[in-house]
């Protein structure tokens, strides 16, 4: 039921898909939906959470490999370019409402998984002085902010690949724009 509204909901938004287009995706009953989710939201919750945790994973093992902190970096954006992750993306829909314990849940898995390996790249880049001081919560939500128009994205604009994307933007966030 998961893999289906996620699915559903990806291609046709939140709206755009019923409980009854996910059970008939997921081959089963629109009861056995109520079954384990108590509504729509409920169902929108456990997935923003599921595809978050799935793809942190992965996301924090790219978010390690390089030695410099700006080789790590250009490895996790490379990975949330081309991971196809909808996660993020139904975050911010919006278009389901969420009681305030889902909304909690649905942010606290977004910080966990997605948020926080990233900020660490650049906690550890101003530790050890490979970065300048700054404010890291900001730059990560700036990261994300640059990345977001590629991500879930086939093919990329302006005909580059995900490492190419990654490359241009650790570039024009660690070395800037000016001469």
């Amino acid at each position: 039921m998961l893999r289906a509204a996620e699915r559903l909901w990806s291609e046709r938004g939140v709206r755009g898909a019923s409980l009854d287009d996910i059970a008939r995706e997921a081959a089963v009953t629109k009861p056995t939906v109520y079954y384990y989710f108590a509504d729509k939201s409920a169902l929108y919750t456990a997935v923003i959470c599921s595809v978050l945790e799935e793809h942190g994973s992965s996301l924090r093992t790219a978010a390690r490999r390089g030695n410099r902190a700006r080789e790590r970096l250009a490895s996790a954006l490379t990975y949330l370019v081309s991971a196809r992750c909808s996660g993020p993306r139904l975050l911010r829909d919006g278009s389901a409402a969420l009681s305030v314990d889902q909304t909690s849940q649905a942010r606290s898995a977004f910080f966990r998984h997605f948020f926080s390996p990233l900020q660490q790249i650049l906690d550890d880049g101003v530790r050890s002085g490979e970065l300048r001081q700054l404010d890291t919560a900001f730059a990560t939500q700036a990261l994300f902010n640059l990345v977001d128009p590629w991500t879930s994205r086939d093919p990329l604009p302006g005909g580059r690949d995900a490492q190419q994307v990654a490359a241009d933007v650790v570039g024009v966030v660690v070395d800037g724009i000016g001469v």
